[in-house]
Parts: structure tokens; C-alpha cells; sequence
């Protein structure tokens, strides 16, 4: 590809010239050049039409009448330019297309997928135009795939936002449908144009009918009059023929024109749309616009890295202290199923301890009742004898306090090695029963 700056030649897969680093496009008169192209190839057609084949060798006097004059030669030509210039822009529109659909190719479309920063876009660039060389799709520089990628990866550098960006892909998607429309400006003059030439070639063949049978008017003579109106009615019949021919050709050559360039914009219209979609669903997403995201990544990597490091030395040097846990584990478990059968043991003592303890109290409760039947005697002495009562105790007191003193030997007689709890009970009884004898005495 030629550059525009410099003039030197570089290869068709360049993005840059490499002689002055200038981005490669077309030149921006190629739709015209296409044009051009388009209207010499219908004057070729034209000529070889009408002047080698089939015109010359035909024998249809229909034929000859309906492609025959010079509005009917206009209007075939026109039809042909329209023709080739929908051919051409076919063409452009499956390059279009081919490059759209290298975009959706998995092995592009994960590289993409790991992210675009800014300090690589140059490098995504020359890789995304290497792809597509890869895939031999001709000029794909002029491509609006690659043009609003392209501008896109620029805008990355400058704008620090994705929703700017975005504001700038929908002014991007206007451009390129306004560029859509336009390039059918002269196909629709040619639509509205070749109808009208009908008309024109209807209005003229009744006027030339008209002027045919006005001048048989003026010059008709009764002696020759049959002989007149058989040449005068000729010459309307043939205005008349010239006048529908060049409407049925009109016609009949634009509904061709009018439905490859309706099916032609359709095929357009919805590969912009393809397009702005794949920007919006598989580029913007993949943007790293944020400041100091790239440091920010890098320094997370870098600290994932270490940590996953420092876990697998943690992980190597506690293998062996988790395999010695697990050892004294094992080990513990078997002490414990070993004093199992000595706590059995010690809680049977405790509970037979705690069966002697009740059996003890109830004795001392059943002893309790004859004590007191032994000192209502010595109650009715005390009354006669009170004089010596306050002088010496009384017979009945010393055996109040030998039966308490032998109730304490009785109910402290249990071993004293017992658990905490049975003493504590013991010791409660043993303060009831000494202060019953002293409520009764009172």
C-alpha cells in the first residue's frame, strides 16, 4: 500500500509506513474512482450492446423497437451504471464483512479477553493487524472494524473513562451510518432518474405522434387521401411505440436497481450494528482506563505470588508438627479409653458411699424418738429437785450429751476419704440433731 505522506510502497498487511511511521489508509477519492470505474464499465457494456452483441444480430423487430432511440440507449445505460456501482459496493461490503467476522475469532477474541492497557496498544495493534493478515483479509486498514478499533485504542491514552469512550463510539456508529447513507446518494439519484426518463420518452413519443398526424392535417389532399392517412398513421403509431417502450424499459430496468440496493443497504445496516455491538459487549469491558490500574494489578500480582509462596514453605514446615499431633492424638485416645474402666470403678465407690451415708441417717432418724421418751423422766425429777439443778447438772443432761456425743460418732463414723459433696451433707445432719435436744430442753 502506498503512503500519502511520503509516497513510498508498503506491503498490503502494513498499519504504519515504514519509512515515516504514518498510519496507511486509501485515498479519500476512492468511492469517486469507483464511480469513474462503474460508468466506463457501463459505457463498454453499452457499446458492445448495441453495436456487437446481440443488437446487431437480433431479428426481433420488438426487441429493435424497444431498445431502439436515444432515451431507451440512456436508459439502459443508467441501469448498467447503477448495476456496476451496486456491484462494487457489494464487494466492499463482503471485505467489510470478512474482517467483522475474523474479530469474532476465538484465538482474537482471548487475547482481548486478557486486557487492554495503555502502555500496549501499539503492540495490540500491529497484533490485531498481523491476525488479520494471518486470515488474508484484503485491506483491512479501511475496514470500520478496524478504524473504530483502531481510534478507540487511541482515545485509550487520552480519555480516562470508559463512559467518554462510550460517548465516543456512538458519535463513531453516527459517522459511519451518515458515511453508509451517502454512499448510496447516487444510486438513489439513479433510481429517481431512470423513471423520469421514461416519462420523458412517454411525453415525447405522444408529442412526436401528435406533430405526425397534425402535419397530415395541414397537407391532406381528397384525391390521395387513403394513401396519406395510411403514411400519417405510421408515423403516430410509431411516436406511440417510443413513448411505451421507453416506460415499460424504464421500468422494468429500475426494479432491479431498486432491490439490490435495498437487500445491499440492509446487509450494511446490520453489520454496523454488529459492529457497535461487538465494541460495546467485547472491547469496552476489557479497557483498563482507571489510573494506576496497570501498577495496581502488577503489585497484586506480585503480592498473590509471594503469598502463594509463603503458603506452600507454611504448608511444607507444618507437615511435620500436624503428622506428630496426629500421633499424640492417637496416643491420647487410647489414655482415655484406658481410664475408662477406673472412672467406672470410682463412680460405683461413690455411689455405694453415698447408699451407706442415706442408710446412716435414716438410724439416726429412727433414734431420735427414743431419746426423747428418755428424758421426759428426768424432766419431772428436775421439777422437785431445782435447787440442784443450778448447782450440778443433772443426770439427764449428761445423757442428753452422751447420746449426742454417741449420734456424732454414728454419723461421723463413715469413712472420711469420701467425695466432697457427701460430707457436706453429713455435717448438715449433724447440726440438726444437736440442736433438736436443745429445743426440747427449752
Amino acid at each position: 500500500m502506498k503512503c500519502l505522506k511520503c509516497g513510498s510502497l508498503n506491503s498490503e498487511a502494513a498499519v504504519y509506513c515504514q519509512s515515516c511511521a504514518t498510519y496507511l489508509a486509501e485515498k479519500p477519492g476512492i468511492e469517486y474512482f469507483e464511480i469513474f470505474k462503474a460508468l466506463v464499465l457501463a459505457l463498454l457494456s453499452s457499446g458492445v450492446f448495441y453495436l456487437v452483441f446481440p443488437m446487431p444480430l437480433t431479428r426481433s423487430e420488438y426487441l429493435i423497437q424497444l431498445f431502439s432511440g436515444r432515451i431507451s440507449e440512456l436508459i439502459f445505460t443508467l441501469t448498467l451504471w447503477s448495476l456496476f456501482l451496486i456491484f462494487f459496493k457489494f464487494i466492499r461490503h463482503r471485505q467489510q464483512h470478512r474482517a467483522y467476522t475474523s474479530f469474532r475469532d476465538h484465538e482474537l477474541h482471548e487475547s482481548l479477553s486478557q486486557g487492554i492497557y495503555v502502555r500496549d496498544v501499539e503492540e495490540r495493534i500491529i497484533e490485531i493487524s498481523q491476525f488479520l493478515e494471518s486470515k488474508k483479509v484484503n485491506k483491512f486498514q479501511n475496514s470500520v472494524i478496524f478504524r473504530r478499533i483502531r481510534r478507540i485504542l487511541y482515545y485509550l491514552r487520552a480519555v480516562p473513562k470508559k463512559e467518554e469512550i462510550n460517548t465516543i463510539l456512538n458519535y463513531q456508529a453516527e459517522i459511519d451510518h451518515n458515511r453508509m447513507q451517502t454512499g448510496y446518494t447516487l444510486i438513489n439519484v439513479f433510481i429517481w432518474a431512470i423513471p423520469i426518463l421514461g416519462f420523458i420518452g412517454t411525453v415525447f413519443g405522444i408529442g412526436q405522434s401528435i406533430g405526425e398526424f397534425s402535419q397530415f392535417i395541414r397537407g391532406v389532399e381528397t384525391s390521395e387521401l387513403s394513401t396519406q392517412m395510411r403514411s400519417a398513421l405510421s408515423g403516430v403509431t410509431q411516436g406511440l411505440s417510443v413513448a411505451f417502450n421507453t416506460t415499460f424499459l424504464a421500468l422494468v430496468g429500475v426494479i432491479p436497481v431498486m432491490f439490490l440496493s435495498s437487500t445491499l443497504r440492509k446487509g450494511e445496516e446490520d453489520l454496523l450494528l454488529s459492529i457497535e455491538e461487538y465494541c460495546l459487549e467485547d472491547l469496552l469491558p476489557n479497557l483498563h482506563v482507571r489510573p494506576g490500574e496497570e501498577a495496581a494489578d502488577e503489585a497484586v500480582h506480585e503480592h498473590l505470588g509471594k503469598m502463594a509462596e509463603f503458603s506452600e514453605n507454611w504448608r511444607k514446615q507444618v507437615a511435620p508438627v500436624m503428622s506428630e499431633l496426629e500421633k499424640q492424638s492417637e496416643s491420647l485416645k487410647l489414655q482415655v479409653g484406658g481410664l475408662q474402666p477406673l472412672l467406672q470403678q470410682y463412680s460405683d465407690h461413690v455411689f455405694e458411699l453415698k447408699d451407706q451415708v442415706e442408710e446412716q441417717r435414716q438410724n439416726a432418724e429412727e433414734s431420735g424418738p427414743l431419746q426423747k421418751a428418755a428424758k421426759v423422766p428426768d424432766s419431772e425429777s428436775s421439777e422437785e429437785e431445782p435447787v440442784s439443778e443450778t448447782s450440778n447438772p443433772s443426770e439427764s443432761e449428761k445423757e442428753a450429751s452422751a447420746t449426742d456425743s454417741s449420734s456424732e460418732q454414728v454419723v461421723a463414723s463413715p469413712d472420711e476419704e469420701t467425695a466432697s459433696p457427701m460430707d457436706k451433707i453429713s455435717e448438715t445432719d449433724e447440726d440438726l440433731q444437736k440442736e433438736k435436744p436443745e429445743t426440747s430442753e427449752n
